[in-house]
């Protein structure tokens, strides 16, 4: 399979344009994730005790949440093979979220809302890329 990227500019900002909101969601769930990990160190170094289970946790969302920004990106810039990418592993990032905070007991309270937050914008992000009119800029794929 090759990867296709659109070279006419009207087809690039197309693409640019059915991604803004894909994109936006995404720099969001980034920019949560950071927040978070930038909280959990400033926690730790007040001494507060934070388990390895929610650094662990945290950590992993904040790596699938850069992976998935740069993919989105390069969707957005015409990338077919990307494009299919954020298709199949924001649907599996949200599961993962949904299970891991429907755990009781797994993780605090505080974390659960803030892994929430992050599975409600991986959410959005997944049926954008899933509409029909995100589809249509990627001929051949269904």
């Amino acid at each position: 399979m090759t990867d296709t990227h659109s070279s006419s500019p009207g087809a690039a900002v197309a693409h640019r344009t059915v991604f803004r909101p894909v994109l936006m969601l995404l720099a969001g769930f980034l920019v949560v994730s950071a927040v978070m990990e930038a909280a959990l160190i400033v926690l730790s170094a007040t001494k507060w005790a934070i388990d390895s289970t929610v650094w662990t946790r945290c950590s992993l969302v904040l790596g699938s949440s850069i992976v998935l920004l740069l993919f989105a990106v390069r969707a957005a810039r015409g990338s077919r093979r990307s494009w299919l990418r954020v298709r199949i592993l924001t649907p599996i990032v949200v599961t993962a979220v949904v299970v891991v905070v429907s755990i009781p007991g797994f993780l605090p309270d505080w974390v659960r809302l803030e892994q929430g937050l992050c599975g409600a914008l991986v959410l959005g992000a997944a049926i954008l890329v899933n509409l029909p009119r995100t589809r249509a800029h990627f001929p051949g794929t269904e």
